[in-house]
């Protein structure tokens, strides 16, 4: 076995027994590069990741590839999902260098001292079809680096350095206008696909916030073309095969516009966004088919992706058997064989052929009605529960596990949520700090800011599905933590503290799969501030807006997450509930109950808080704006009146 031996990724223990010489991310690698003055072949991947599967068994299992890469680089394998701040870092620097889009397998070259020079996502074996071959590519670099164009390559790698250090480093002096919420809205307007909604062009990925944030901007400025493009978005991603109609859950992205053929890997931030999204769609439209979607998300979890003790595992892989989407597709006579009678009323609903719409097989899309299937699609549950599974990763992450604790919180299943941030608690959370990752009993990397800002936004849900207090409290102490460690001099936050070992720390304001975590924090300071009314946290959220703002300017659709945040800091009427129960609880159930079905997203609710009583010993209602409190409220019809107004 390589360096890697000892390793508890499941990606890095996927990689543990090739003839490459791979090491984990740290000092040993790195010295040993520069002791042998050689360059480093950093790859960087993930469990689930299809292509990274391809480029192993194509090449870093075969022996001859691996004595030239052995000779030629000092190697380094990264779980992009444990170190997600190497992979961001390099990502950006790759985006820069490559003319194609970044993807994963990750390939970059370093200098022995990790500035980057070259990078290349998945290389064949050999030369083919115009793309070189890893084979040829270790030849190459090896004559680069042993010629006089080794000081280019140093040289390059300086000079790119220099750009991107500077390009990182955002100021701002001013906040954005009020105005510029409609543009952003106008600008993903113009890029949308009127056809099937998400953004024009292939492959699609379902990226929910930014439907999350139509729906806020359609409830603030009553705009039918926002709600328009969310349910047609959300119903195409519904009745496409991107969704799992038999087991719940959605894959990671589809190959085409119309949302039929996915990537089949299922990864949980995703689900967890979308169960939140879906979640806000039905509460704003009362539409039961959104409602079904988000619980069938919620359920696939819950049964598949759950610890026994609480925690959430990561993903679950495209493959199973060798071949992708085995698990999930269907022959057109297994069907038929399967429902009898009612077969071929199955396959004229869900798009079932002879011919099969992808390799042979069937990916399940809801094309005509689907009414009175249910019996059907239990009995094809059933029947596909008989097959082998795909490769699950179950390590669980503390910043995935926090999207997931907000949805979960935010849709109901509160007391999931709740074991699932005490696992957190008990596992990763280690005397004062926050961990990254937890598997076979080690918690491991400390936490950034995702970590931190996506934890914080899901135990303030528990706080607000009234679980109690210490969630409040927890929310503040990870919040003081990341004003103290990780909080720039310009006023974002950085996305690691100052013991990483990268080249210069770097504020991070996109979202991607994931949504920024600088765009979730500040989310996070305006609910403190609602929950406080401490103005210390409305200046943290201002200091984001302003360094944020050049990044929102320049691209609207990538910024959603700074956005909604942006929504929340100019609602003047953005209320705080606060909700003082009686001795026997009385109305806690039917405050809950409308609570939970109302649409509206800037609210923050706060139960039992210390400075509010209860009036005449009955359960009472304050509902504050701005600091200033209405008149306390405690007749049911009144509290009801009052909520369904908010």
């Amino acid at each position: 076995m390589n360096h890697l031996a000892k390793e508890k990724s499941p990606y890095l223990m996927q990689h543990a027994n090739n003839p490459v010489d791979w090491y984990p991310w740290g000092e040993e690698a790195f010295e040993l590069a520069r002791k042998e003055d050689k360059p480093i072949f950093l790859s960087i991947g993930y469990a689930t990741c299809h292509w990274c599967h391809v480029m192993e068994k194509e090449s870093f299992e075969n022996p001859d590839i691996a004595k030239r890469m052995n000779e030629t680089f000092i190697n380094i394998k990264v779980d992009r999902e444990e170190l997600p701040q190497v992979d961001n870092f390099y990502m950006e620097f790759a985006q820069a260098m490559m003319s194609s889009p970044g993807g994963w397998p990750l390939n970059i070259l370093l200098t022995p001292d990790l500035k980057p020079f070259f990078a290349v996502t998945y290389l064949p074996p050999s030369t083919k079809k115009g793309l070189m071959g890893l084979t040829e590519f270790c030849e190459q670099i090896h004559s680069l680096w042993t010629s006089e164009e080794k000081n280019h390559l140093i040289d390059q790698a300086e000079e790119l350095l220099e750009i991107m250090e500077h390009s990182f480093q955002a100021k701002g002096e001013e906040l954005p206008d009020e105005m510029e919420i409609s543009y952003a809205a106008q600008n993903l307007f113009s890029v949308a696909d009127e056809n099937y909604g998400g953004i024009k062009g292939e492959p699609k990925f379902p990226l929910g916030y930014q439907a999350e944030f139509l729906l806020q901007y359609a409830k603030a400025k009553k705009d039918s073309r926002a709600i328009y493009f969310v349910e047609l978005t959300l119903g195409s991603m519904y009745k496409g095969g991107i969704y799992d109609h038999l087991g719940g859950g959605f894959s990671r992205y589809s190959i085409d516009e119309k949302w039929q053929i996915p990537h089949f890997e299922k990864m949980l931030y995703d689900n967890a966004i979308l169960a939140k999204t879906y979640c806000q769609a039905w509460k704003y439209t009362k539409k039961e088919n959104y409602k079904k979607v988000f619980q069938g998300i919620i359920e696939y979890v819950l049964r598949e992706m759950t610890h026994p003790d609480g925690g959430f595992y990561s993903a679950e892989d495209a493959d199973s058997d060798g071949h992708e989407g085995l698990f999930y597709t269907w022959d057109y006579k297994e069907i038929l064989d399967s429902l009898k009678e009612d077969g071929e009323t199955f396959c004229h609903a869900y798009g079932v052929t002879k011919e099969g719409n992808f390799e042979g097989r069937n990916v399940l899309h809801l094309v005509n009605g689907d009414e009175g299937l249910e019996s059907c699609k239990k009995i094809l549950f059933e029947e596909r529960s008989k097959r082998n599974r795909p490769f699950k990763d179950d390590k669980i992450l503390s910043s995935w596990n926090g999207l997931m604790i907000d949805a979960m919180a935010s849709t109901g299943y509160t007391d999931a949520a709740l074991k699932a941030a005490e696992f957190i608690k008990k596992n990763l959370w280690k005397e004062g700090r926050l961990f990254r990752r937890f598997r076979d009993g080690e918690a491991r990397f400390s936490a950034g800011l995702d970590e931190y800002a996506f934890m914080i936004k899901g135990v303030l849900s528990l706080y607000e599905a009234g679980m109690g207090d210490r969630f409040l409290e927890w929310a503040l102490e990870m919040t003081k933590i990341l004003e103290i460690e990780f909080k720039a001099e310009h006023g974002a936050f950085y996305q690691t503290d100052s013991q990483e070992t990268l080249l210069f720390r770097k504020c991070d304001f996109y979202d991607g799969a994931e949504p920024s975590g600088n765009g979730v924090h500040l989310e996070n300071l305006l609910r403190l501030y609602q929950a406080t009314f401490n103005e210390h946290y409305l200046t943290q959220a201002e200091d984001i807006l302003k360094a944020a703002h050049e990044f929102m300017k320049t691209f609207p659709p990538g910024t959603c997450y700074h956005y909604m945040g942006l929504q929340r800091y100019y609602d003047k009427l953005a209320p705080t509930v606060a909700i003082v129960l009686d001795e026997s609880r009385s109305l806690e159930k039917e405050i809950k109950e409308l609570l939970s079905s109302k649409f509206c997203p800037h609210a923050f609710i706060m139960w039992n808080p210390v400075d509010k009583k209860p009036i005449d010993g009955q359960t009472t209602v304050y509902i504050c704006t701005q600091g200033v409190c209405n008149d306390p409220l405690i007749k049911k019809e009144d509290i009801v009146k009052a909520i369904q107004a908010l």
